[in-house]
């Protein structure tokens, strides 16, 4: 029997639901045994831009993304046109009927460039530039237009309105009718979406429920979805998952400044400070406690959360390429105090504000180089919602033992994607105490006798040292002595080498799949996932792939990806930035250069279609660059 495997985008206004509709759907599905895996984009507006969900929904766990779409709710007119290249020529497409009247020239929130390249399409096709010339170019490919009357639809069950209010309601429930899915299912999906707002269940009910009674009694038939058994999962996103990791690992104190899209990781800690989420370990995490703090700035932020790791506190803050510009001084500081801090990076398009919203992987060099002069730092990456809970745990850990900062790399994509992720393994959860002063009386903070390189940690009220950012002896006094400062160098660096050492090859670098294959993929971050997919895919069809994939670029496992690389026939780069960073590291570390690369920089995520086309293409020796460009 073929896999299950819907596509699905959701699109309407910023501020209009979108969120909602995506909750209730994936929940449905969920409910139903399935699982979920969906990418949120949206313009950096609060209100108004366009902004969609775009789905992928299969009994087994999906890690990736594809073009076409095979069902498109549109809960504004602006949404047909924004994603006219998007839907599958035997697609479904549901929209308002009162977007009847629409003209293209009213789409104020459209952009100009956007606009051209529509206005350019349906031009060369003869067709006008209204709701009838995009129907027209829909059925033209194959696709199938459903007109609702949404409005009376809703008015009909509830009359207090307003009916706009519902839309998204009235388009999830439209949609899991049409592709056959229990109404129990998509009634338990509202209640969940809707949790917090018990008072609003009843009335969205009615309209799931209007939903399933137009699907019947119209042409569409559709068939019986499959269900099944139904096993423990959390619905996470990648805010969400490094959220519990962070937890998990202990933390007790945590700053941000407002900054997109790292904020959700600590609004949810603000959110959740009575710590919710682990029911066996509820009670112990309350007499702890968990402090987060909404900061001036960042340079308030990293400087305060440094601050709180001298108390003893495990520490962290979070921000996005800006934030961590403003930051740079701070982890310096921290490098040269041996402070346990973490920072974890939420990447976003750049550069200066660049795409505030939208994904990017070009801070992999500035988060190796940041700060002036030589200490050491370490830095990671996560690829999927797995990653994220056991690497921010991994983070706290590292910053305490190495007395280090830490730097956690998420990017967008991963930040804002949405998937069902079985239990945590608690046998993974530990948390690694710093190495502590049991000599208070004669305490050296920076003492030399360490063949680690690692001096017991001093405690703010526990223990008397001094603290500065210039160079220092043992005691914390400053000094410029040249034989202290060689000897205070070579202490700090080498407790990176202690990591490299101690830190398993498995927490650093992995090749997934047959070491011969005839191609090597490279990458780091949420194209993990993806290109986990696309080896799958390119298996189907006589093509054999691996994966290397990189975890943890300081300190950088050069010597295994030196060996895997050697033996490699066809090595292709994947990244979402220009210029190929992590190839670029590779070369640097190993002295091996990487030719042929696979990047996309247009702040959209990648799908698996556009990256099996472009390794074609590369095969055939077609191009050595492939840019790929789908996205709204």
């Amino acid at each position: 029997m073929q896999e299950t495997d819907i596509n699905l985008l959701v699109g309407g206004p910023q501020g209009g639901g979108i969120d909602s509709a995506a909750n209730m759907i994936s929940m449905a599905f969920s409910l139903a045994g399935y699982n979920i895996y969906g990418i949120r984009e949206y313009h950096s507006n609060i209100k108004g831009r366009h902004s969609y969900i775009h789905f992928r929904i299969m009994h087994k766990r999906p890690k990736s993304l594809k073009y076409p779409v095979d069902i498109m709710v549109a809960l504004d007119p602006d949404t047909l046109f924004e994603h006219m290249f998007d839907v599958s020529h035997n697609g479904k497409i549901i929209y308002d009927t009162s977007f009847d009247k629409f003209e293209l020239k009213n789409a104020r929130m459209i952009t100009s460039d956007t606009m051209d390249r529509i206005v350019n399409e349906l031009k060369s096709r003869n067709l006008t530039l209204d709701i009838h010339g995009i129907l027209d170019y829909f059925r033209s490919v194959g696709a199938m237009p459903i007109a609702m009357p949404f409005d009376k639809l809703i008015n009909n069950c509830v009359p207090e309105g307003p009916a706009t209010r519902y839309y998204n309601t009235l388009g999830a429930g439209t949609t899991l009718a049409i592709l056959g899915l229990d109404i129990e299912h998509a009634y338990e999906g509202i209640k969940y979406a809707f949790s917090k707002k018990p008072s609003v269940v009843d009335s969205n009910l009615k309209v799931i429920q209007a939903a399933y009674d137009y699907v019947d009694k119209s042409e569409i038939k559709p068939e019986v979805l499959k269900t099944y058994p139904v096993i423990p999962r959390m619905l996470l996103t990648g805010n969400d998952a490094v959220s519990i990791g962070k937890l998990m690992g202990g933390l007790r104190f945590q700053t941000y400044y407002p900054i997109t899209p790292a904020s959700d990781e600590s609004t949810l800690l603000e959110n959740h400070e009575d710590i919710k989420f682990l029911e066996n370990e509820t009670e112990n995490l309350k007499k702890a406690g968990l402090v987060v703090v909404q900061c001036e700035d960042e340079l308030s932020a990293v400087n305060m959360a440094n601050g709180a790791a001298l108390t003893g506190a495990r520490s962290a803050t979070a921000t996005s390429g800006p934030g961590f510009s403003l930051m740079a001084e701070g982890i310096s500081f921290a490098g040269m105090t041996e402070i346990p801090v973490v920072i974890t990076f939420y990447q976003r398009g750049g550069p200066s504000t660049g795409l505030p919203t939208r994904n990017g992987q070009a801070d992999l060099l500035f988060a190796l180089n940041t700060g002036h002069g030589e200490f050491p730092k370490m830095v990671i990456s996560s690829g999927d919602m797995e990653e994220c809970i056991y690497d921010a745990m991994n983070a706290l850990n590292y910053a305490q033992k190495y007395q280090m900062p830490v730097i956690h790399l998420v990017d967008k994509t991963l930040a804002n994607t949405m998937d069902l992720v079985p239990e945590i393994d608690i046998k993974k959860v530990k948390i690694e105490k710093y190495k502590d002063n049991n000599n208070h009386e004669n305490y050296k903070r920076y003492d030399l006798k360490v063949d680690d390189g690692i001096s017991p940690y001093g405690v703010f009220g526990k223990d008397i040292f001094w603290m500065t950012g210039d160079e220092h002896n043992e005691l914390g006094h400053v000094t410029e002595d040249t034989s202290m400062r060689d000897k205070m160098m070579e202490k700090r660096m080498r407790k990176l080498l202690v990591a490299d050492r101690e830190i398993p090859l498995e927490d650093k670098v992995i090749l997934y799949g047959n070491k011969d294959a005839e191609i090597t993929y490279v990458t780091w971050g949420s194209q993990k996932s993806l290109l986990l997919d696309v080896i799958d895919e390119l298996n189907k069809d006589g093509i054999s792939a691996n994966l290397l994939y990189l975890k943890m670029f300081e300190p950088f496992p050069s010597e295994y990806v030196e060996k895997v690389l050697k033996n490699s026939k066809l090595i292709i780069d994947v990244e979402s930035n220009m210029t190929g960073q992590a190839a670029k590291v590779i070369r640097m570390n190993t002295g091996i250069g990487i030719n042929n690369f696979i990047l996309k920089y247009n702040g959209r995520h990648m799908t698996l279609d556009e990256v099996i086309k472009s390794t074609k293409r590369i095969m055939n020796k077609e191009l050595e660059m492939a840019v790929l460009e789908n996205g709204s």
